[in-house]
């Protein structure tokens, strides 16, 4: 397969699962957990939109680098950009393990995501590398 697709592929089911993520988390409603933070008031805070930004906006732009670019020190910036994805989810997922109210289903999903990441950055590092 090509490598272009490999990443493409691999950034798409980061974002899925970050995804999976929230929803987990809201599908706890159903289940009659609160899940309203203290001092709530209605309004969505520009946290999220810097955290949807990062995990849901950012990858569809790094994909599309992907797609149209020819230059080999896009590549080196796109490894240096998944090296940060990788500890950001290495931390979400070390975040989840020490929490005290432990989620099966969040500590599995982070793992994967994680797992992800992992291969995410080793193929940009080879993509950089082997690209002429």
């Amino acid at each position: 397969m090509k490598r272009e697709i490999r990443l493409t592929t691999l950034w798409m089911l980061t974002i899925i699962g970050m995804i999976l993520h929230f929803n987990y988390h809201v599908g706890e409603l159903f289940y009659g957990i609160d899940i309203v933070k203290p001092e709530a008031n209605g309004l969505v805070p520009i946290s999220t939109f810097i955290i949807r930004t990062l995990f849901y906006h950012f990858p569809i732009v790094w994909i599309v680098i992907l797609m149209f670019n020819t230059k080999r020190w896009v590549n080196l910036i796109l490894f240096c950009i998944s090296l940060l994805y990788l500890l950001a989810h290495l931390m979400h997922l070390t975040k989840e393990l020490m929490s005290v109210n432990k989620d099966p289903s969040q500590i599995s999903l982070l793992g994967l995501v994680f797992g992800l990441s992992v291969l995410l950055s080793i193929e940009h590092f080879k993509f950089w590398k082997d690209k002429p």
